[in-house]
């Protein structure tokens, strides 16, 4: 694979997937699509769950009138994805109420390339373990990933989104693998990796605060890379703060590009 604009594109693709599919899990006709921007409503209340991707830079009014007017029209608040290589203009989304946020690393790799890392830090060993997700356990996977957010009114949507799946038959949601890390049958960490048509993506990976810098999350990503070793997809992307590239880098993933991130709250 070139690590070009083909792997970013891999990142895009990957990321309008995942919004699809997850939306598509709670409703019934989630995904709109014209030139550059794929739009997708869960119907939740979230900024998470519901998101555009752009890859291409197009008109402020095109983005006004299909995505911005669509979510303030239900009061609902969305994220904006920006793939292209050229940069929207940030003046003109805050006057729309977009809020810019930290741009993430578009990251990418090929799965053969990927270098696993099993071994555990004595203090782990025999005591952390990590497994796939039952229907059971789903709404404890919820509430590991609602906790980044603090009280907010988006970790009790994101609590509500897997509390819903559990409604859902695992074949029709078999393409969000999610894995449990219980340290001493503790729940304490969770992460995903989501299966689109051409590459495996890595998102979602939460320590609880109470139980960081032991390794656990260093674990749970290995765990996860050990889990695309053992699969049939031939690329893994992922996205990642600029600050936070390292454990990816040492992997095997290669930085392919920036992610322009904004948030739109009603």
């Amino acid at each position: 694979m070139k690590y070009s604009l083909s792997a970013k594109n891999l990142v895009n693709r990957n990321l309008e997937s995942r919004a699809s599919y997850c939306a598509g899990l709670l409703n019934p006709d989630p995904t709109k699509e014209i030139t550059g921007v794929v739009r997708s409503d869960s119907g939740l209340l979230s900024r998470t769950l519901n998101q555009a991707v752009t890859n291409a830079v197009m008109p402020t009014r095109i983005l006004q009138r299909f995505v911005v007017d669509y979510f303030a029209e239900r009061h609902s608040p969305f994220t904006l994805w920006h793939c292209a290589s050229k940069s929207l203009d940030d003046a003109e989304l805050a006057e729309l109420g977009l809020k810019r946020r930290e741009s993430l690393v578009a990251m990418a790799v090929e799965v053969q390339r990927l270098a696993a890392d099993e071994e555990l830090p004595e203090s782990l060993r025999g005591k952390l373990e990590f497994a796939p997700v039952s229907t059971e356990e789903l709404v404890i996977y919820g509430e590991i990933q609602a906790s980044v957010y603090n009280g907010e009114r988006e970790g009790s949507q994101i609590k509500k989104f897997y509390q819903r799946l559990q409604d859902i038959p695992e074949q029709k949601r078999s393409r969000l693998k999610l894995f449990l890390g219980k340290l001493e049958g503790q729940a304490v960490a969770a992460g995903c990796l989501f299966a689109s048509a051409d590459a495996l993506g890595f998102y979602d990976m939460v320590t609880l605060e109470d139980y960081r810098g032991r390794g656990i999350g260093r674990a749970l990503f290995y765990h996860l890379v050990g889990q695309a070793l053992n699969s049939h997809h031939k690329h893994a992307v992922a996205l990642a703060p600029a600050n936070r590239q390292e454990l990816l880098l040492e992997a095997g993933f290669f930085a392919v590009g920036e992610v322009a991130q904004y948030c739109f709250d009603p």
